[in-house]
């Protein structure tokens, strides 16, 4: 009896040895992944800290946005779309456990990451638009997380699994997470100084503006074209929205919707509903805004910037 009482008390204590080293494992290893991530936004963290004046009517110049889509903006795009196809095309070709990404592809992303980082780093933004600033350091603090994300994953195993690296927020990784939501500010402040340009020029446009979800669509349809694309921006960092496509694509596909009657035919009333047809359905894609440009926005003033223009 005593043997069986001892046996029992024994396996009992394993058992909770056990269980008690698996927590604190567990608990050791996401201390050590929140810390990691806190020094590496603090490292970076630095880099907005320029001295830069106030904004004035010198601030958010063509040449200010152009200079930024060039050095700053379109390198970013080159690893982000890079990194979205990537995921994308594993996602889509998903196939349980035999679904995943060769540590090959992991280290061409995370040189692409490395390259680009190399590239902004190496430019100064124009000091006279602070947003501007402000948008160079949270990319490539974005540009650092992902390289430390995609390190960690090469060390971990030769091939990882889409559960592991995605562009899911669900995946609760959080140097993804943070180098995702760096890389979505970067882009809402770009078009918040676009939004600052469009305000000099049209004195009808606020020169800032912040997305309300209750946004009806008969509201909408008195936004100018600069302030849509801000609402639109607004909403990509808040859902993490982390897409080949931009603002401006987004925005025209909701415009088309309107339009066509399409929105009221399902009873959609508010924008964020149409919105969330869209991604549901994945009737977004690159370019939109060039395709419907001509419908929708011939009378437009907008900023020289490529994105604006080419076919």
């Amino acid at each position: 009896m005593n043997r069986k009482s001892n046996s029992s008390r024994s396996e009992m204590l394993f058992t909770m040895g056990f269980l008690f080293t698996l927590i604190a494992a567990f608990g050791t290893f996401f201390l050590g992944l929140q810390i990691g991530v806190s020094k590496t936004e603090a490292k970076y963290a630095s880099i907005a800290n320029y001295d830069y004046v106030l904004e004035s009517d010198g601030s958010y110049q063509q040449q200010d946005l152009v200079t930024f889509y060039f050095t700053v903006f379109q390198p970013y795009q080159n690893f982000k779309n890079n990194y979205v196809s990537t995921m994308d095309r594993y996602h889509r070709g998903a196939h349980g456990d035999g679904d995943v990404i060769s540590s090959q592809t992991l280290k061409q992303l995370r040189k692409s990451a490395q390259d680009q980082y190399k590239e902004i780093a190496s430019y100064q933004v124009s000091s006279n638009s602070p947003l501007l600033l402000e948008a160079q350091a949270d990319i490539l603090k974005s540009l650092r997380l992902f390289d430390e994300n995609i390190d960690r994953s090469v060390k971990q195993t030769s091939i990882i699994t889409l559960a592991k690296l995605s562009d899911s927020p669900e995946t609760n990784d959080e140097f993804l997470e943070s180098a995702v939501n760096f890389g979505l500010q970067a882009q809402n402040k770009f078009y918040a100084s676009i939004l600052k340009w469009s305000s000099k020029y049209d004195k009808s446009i606020p020169d800032s503006f912040n997305f309300n979800t209750g946004t009806t669509i008969k509201e909408w349809k008195k936004y100018s074209f600069a302030i849509k694309n801000k609402a639109v921006a607004d909403i990509m960092l808040k859902d993490k929205m982390y897409v080949n496509y931009l603002p401006q694509d987004m925005t025209a596909k909701i415009d088309q919707m309107i339009t066509s009657g399409k929105a009221s035919s399902l009873n959609l009333n508010s924008v964020q509903s149409v919105v969330k047809i869209l991604t549901e359905t994945e009737a977004i894609q690159e370019n939109e805004f060039l395709k419907w440009k001509p419908a929708f926005y011939k009378s437009e003033s907008l900023p020289e910037l490529p994105f604006f223009f080419e076919d």
